[in-house]
Parts: structure tokens; C-alpha cells; sequence
């Protein structure tokens, strides 16, 4: 086992992400008082929002997890000028984790998900926000990006190593059907660069083609989540 993880930073991660739900104003977008299961549940709660179509509907769900998760992870992974990059490989690989456990858990649901994306949809938007940190903080200013070199290194040090810490992690807890959704890393990083660029066409792992559907829908989620924190002042 190449990979390293601490638990203090994987616990850290799912108490961003559930704060995120609050803060976000999820309960408001779904009926009642819903349960945001680390886990995919049985059945889906109802959309509390009737203006949005029925065709999201199915991806409300799935579109507020992944909502959650950038929150955390944005908050959790910082700069890459600012933090240490062993460091920050240990934390992504913490994170990533917690993906692939709940894919685990998730193994014996007979049922596909309806509330939870898969873990390689997490891990394509975790890694795709990694292979960006380079630009964060940077983007009103170009002369404060680094050089082609520095980033060529983090992409060394840091993005690809994150890949293999994820695929390592699936193969002991026995997760195959994450590694094969995740692709391989040629075709994997292929695709976050399609993604970047919006070319949805040419999107092939299975994670990224969720995570095009979901960013789709998540368009017309975001409007609810802005006036939430408008109204309740909870912006983040």
C-alpha cells in the first residue's frame, strides 16, 4: 500500500461537507426536514422547489452532494503556493477516502443511486479542482501564476500521485467498480481537460460524463442556493 491517509483529515472533510448542506441552504431546496445520508438511502426526498423541472428532478440530489463536496475540498485543500505538497497529497488521499468508502458501503445496494454520485464523479471533480490549484488565487493577476515548470512539478508531486493514492485505496477495500468507472489516467485526465474546455461530446470515463449531466443541472440549482444565502446571510 503506496497511499497514506489520515483519519483526523477524512473526519475533518465530512464535517465541511455536511456544514456545507446547511450553509447552502439544502434543506430549503428539498421537502421537510431531509437526511443528507454520508451514504446513498432508499428513495429520494422531494423537491421542495417546484419551479425547477421535473426533469432535475432525479439530479437534485446528487447535484447538492457534489455542491457539498466542492465546499469542503476548497476549504479544506487551500492555494498550491500556500501549502506544503506532501501535505496536501496526504489530505487529498484522506478526502478521497471517504469517496471510495462510500462507494464501498454503497457496493451492496442492488439499486443505482439516486441521491449520491458515483465515487469516480466525486474523485473526477476533487482531482479536476486539484489540477486547477495552480491558477487559484492567481486568476485577476497573471503575473502571479507560477511558471511551466513549477506547475509541471506540482502535476509530478501531487495530481498524479493523487490518481494512483485513488486507485490504490479502491483496490484494498475491493471497490472495483470504482476503478473501472474512474478509467485510466491517460483517458481520465484526458477528460478533465474536455471538461474544462466544455466539450461534453468527447467525454469517455464514466465519472465524467455524471459530472457533465449534474454540472448541467446544477445551473439551474445555483439560483436557489444564491437566494437562500441572500435571504438568510450565509454566504461562504
Amino acid at each position: 500500500m503506496n497511499y497514506m491517509i489520515n483519519t483526523k483529515y477524512s473526519t475533518k472533510w465530512v464535517a465541511l461537507h455536511e456544514r456545507a448542506h446547511v450553509e447552502l441552504g439544502h434543506f430549503a431546496i428539498l421537502e421537510g426536514v431531509p437526511t443528507f445520508n454520508l451514504i446513498s438511502k432508499s428513495g429520494k426526498s422531494q423537491v421542495q422547489e417546484t419551479d425547477l423541472p421535473r426533469d432535475l428532478w432525479d439530479k437534485v440530489e446528487r447535484c447538492l452532494e457534489l455542491q457539498a463536496d466542492h465546499e469542503a475540498l476548497e476549504e479544506m485543500l487551500g492555494v498550491m503556493e500556500a501549502v506544503d505538497w506532501a501535505e496536501l497529497r496526504l489530505t487529498i488521499a484522506s478526502i478521497a477516502s471517504v469517496m471510495v468508502f462510500i462507494e464501498r458501503a454503497d457496493a451492496g445496494n442492488p439499486n443505482p443511486s439516486e441521491t449520491h454520485p458515483k465515487a469516480a464523479t466525486r474523485i473526477f471533480q476533487l482531482l479536476g479542482h486539484v489540477n486547477d490549484m495552480w491558477s487559484i488565487g492567481a486568476a485577476l493577476n497573471a503575473d502571479d501564476l507560477p511558471d511551466a515548470g513549477r506547475i509541471q512539478a506540482f502535476a509530478k508531486e501531487v495530481i498524479l500521485p493523487a490518481y494512483f493514492d485513488a486507485v490504490e485505496m479502491a483496490k484494498s477495500a475491493e471497490a472495483t467498480s470504482f476503478i473501472d468507472d474512474l478509467g485510466d489516467p491517460k483517458i481520465f485526465f484526458a477528460d478533465t481537460a474536455h471538461a474544462k474546455l466544455g466539450n461534453w461530446d468527447q467525454l469517455q470515463t464514466v465519472g465524467a460524463k455524471e459530472w457533465a449531466v449534474l454540472k448541467d443541472a446544477n445551473e439551474q440549482i445555483l439560483p436557489l442556493v444564491y437566494k437562500f444565502q441572500a435571504e438568510n446571510n450565509t454566504s461562504i
